[in-house]
């Protein structure tokens, strides 16, 4: 078929939003939660969309290809070219942090060779298949994220990508609802390499007893190269020394299969080491540049709802947004608080934190969340606002009077009649809480 070939020999044409069209696209309708994507079908020829791939009739007959199963179809189509491609394929999953890694490995990869990779956080099945359709053939490196929320998920997804690398980031308690517990969470991940014939690395973390199951698993399916990194002292890539050189700059000095490297990174990215040595892993294993690697690591741009640094103007006040909305677990809430505690401020200045209910936690949820508040107890920010029904019963369990509780609207009041120009606000919590929702706005500017 014509669309087929259209689509293996392309690439970034294959679309599921009609907002998204530009001209030369193609165009998925999709059954939506309340309208199918029929009813952008003229929209989308409007942008320009060379084609539409629908299962559900339509008057309109122009460019319009029907099929049967519309995933069964991308999926058939996505088999096909990922077996067209002869660069390597890098796999990303792990309980936080896969689209950090991706997007920073994108930047890396990109200075030296043709890189593909997914999109937002394309991670999930259709998010996979849509990846690959839109993968660009001639690329040295395709860069996928797989994610999963229940059992088997992983597997099923490797089976589509069919990594010749992968990497974990490392094993945290998310999704317990379905999970019970993170032992079920490494064995889940650790799917990643089911086809272990075909992969030629593994990088996992090692920083506790779920992580180091993973190593166990690897060995058994006999992968030749892994490589470990974290706290334990068996790691491959461990850190030795932290040193601050300049105001905003680090030196971290870390072993590499016993020998001892360094690096410099800024302050913004220190919290986030572990995503720069898993980059440098993967620079080390393909023999790439690492004075290249070295040279950009002081400069990585941050990512979108996940630290990405936004200067706005709030009822004519110029703040400092640090947007950490995107989502929420009680590692990612640990580290991102820990880190926004020990940015320095002028005296005049003050720190607003804004923080929703962490979601799939399981029975235990409401103790992460009381947690998490009882270690805010030492650290140093001015105002603290927590959203969301989980955090309030949480407080209501702690003693600590510094801790506010709002709804979205009264946090705007709040800040409107309290915050000034040259303040700092962050925001962090799950991905469909109100936090996410306040990001959006300020970033809109709707809130002004």
């Amino acid at each position: 078929m014509q669309i087929e070939k259209y689509i293996l020999s392309n690439y970034d044409k294959v679309k599921i939003n009609s907002n998204d069209i530009v001209e030369g696209d193609v165009f998925i309708a999709l059954q939506g939660k309340n309208i199918h994507g029929n009813s952008f079908i003229k929209d989308a020829l409007k942008k320009g969309a060379k084609f539409i791939i629908t299962e559900k009739r339509t008057t309109n007959t122009n460019n319009i290809i029907k099929v049967n199963d519309v995933k069964k179809f991308l999926l058939e189509l996505a088999k096909s070219k990922r077996q067209l491609f002869k660069g390597e394929v890098i796999a990303i999953t792990g309980s936080i942090g896969k689209t950090s890694v991706k997007e920073n490995l994108k930047y890396f990869l990109s200075s030296l060779a043709n890189v593909s990779s997914s999109i937002k956080s394309y991670n999930n099945y259709l998010g996979v298949i849509i990846s690959i359709l839109n993968m660009n053939l001639s690329s040295n490196f395709a860069i996928f994220e797989i994610g999963t929320n229940n059992f088997n998920e992983i597997k099923k997804l490797s089976l589509i990508v069919l990594p010749s690398q992968s990497i974990i980031t490392n094993i945290y308690p998310t999704h317990l609802k379905n999970f019970l517990n993170t032992k079920n969470i490494a064995i889940e991940k650790s799917d990643i390499f089911y086809n272990s014939k075909l992969i030629k690395l593994a990088i996992l973390p090692n920083s506790n007893k779920d992580e180091k199951l993973l190593s166990l698993i690897a060995k058994s399916k006999k992968i030749k190269n892994v490589i470990t990194f974290g706290k334990l002292v068996n790691s491959k890539i461990i850190i030795v020394k932290n040193i601050k050189i300049e105001n905003n700059l680090r030196k971290i000095i870390f072993k590499y299969e016993k020998k001892n490297e360094d690096i410099i990174l800024s302050n913004d990215n220190f919290y986030k080491i572990n995503n720069i040595l898993i980059c440098y892993a993967i620079f080390k294993f393909n023999n790439l540049n690492i004075k290249t690697f070295k040279s950009l690591a002081l400069d990585i741009p941050l990512v979108e709802g996940r630290g990405l640094v936004h200067e706005i103007t709030f009822y004519s006040r110029k703040i400092t947004f640090i947007d950490e909305s995107y989502n929420a677990s009680p590692e990612s809430m640990k580290t991102t608080i820990n880190y926004f505690s020990k940015i320095k401020i002028f005296n005049t200045q003050k720190k607003y934190l804004i923080l929703g209910d962490m979601k799939e936690l399981g029975e235990n949820s409401l103790n992460f969340h009381i947690k998490l508040l009882n270690q805010l107890k030492s650290k140093k920010v001015d105002h603290i606002i927590i959203c969301g029904e989980l955090m309030k019963l949480a407080l209501k369990k702690i003693d600590n009077k510094k801790i506010l509780k709002m709804d979205i609207n009264t946090v705007l009041k709040y800040l409107k009649s309290n915050i000034i120009s040259g303040d700092i606000l962050l925001i962090k919590g799950s991905n469909t809480e109100s936090t996410n929702n306040l990001a959006k706005m300020l970033l809109n500017r709707k809130a002004i």
